[in-house]
């Protein structure tokens, strides 16, 4: 998985990520230094470059991102040796059918009145640089780059 390097890399790095998941999500605080938190990741999605999370409206990650939209959200895998990083501009979403779209009912755990309450917000972060590391080899790919053909 060395071969990509821009758009072309999105099902390579979306077939890393379905299987993961949790990951760390990372955000620059008002005090300039940088928050990590994990983080669910919606396997259930099909990824095309933009990663979906739900977290309180009050809380400290949504205070960060309206401050400073950029991110990155980095996984693991359990099973294998496959790491990744995808840094992004995170949006604030608050349309309430996206909300309902990428709803899970295991996030009630956290959210007990459902993606309907005010409290809950989902994020949206959309990729713009990716690097993984795999058994097979590692890379590099901005995802700003429209897809090559040859």
């Amino acid at each position: 998985m060395t071969d990509a390097s821009g758009r072309e890399a999105i099902p390579q790095i979306a077939a890393m990520i379905s299987a993961i998941d949790i990951c760390l999500f990372s955000t620059r605080g008002e005090d300039g230094e940088l928050h990590a938190r994990p983080m669910s990741n919606n396997g259930q999605v099909e990824w095309e470059g933009s990663s979906w999370f739900f977290a309180p409206s009050d809380g400290r990650l949504v205070a960060e991102l309206n401050a400073d939209p950029q991110a990155v959200a980095a996984y693991r895998a359990e099973e294998s040796y496959d790491f990744i990083s995808i840094s992004g501009r995170a949006t604030l979403e608050t349309d309430q059918e996206l909300k309902r779209q990428y709803w899970l009912p295991e996030l009630e755990r956290w959210f007990p009145n459902g993606p309907e309450d005010p409290n809950v917000t989902l994020i949206r972060l959309d990729a713009e640089h990716a690097d993984w590391w795999t058994g097979e080899g590692d890379g590099s790919a901005d995802l700003r780059q429209p897809v090559t053909t040859a």
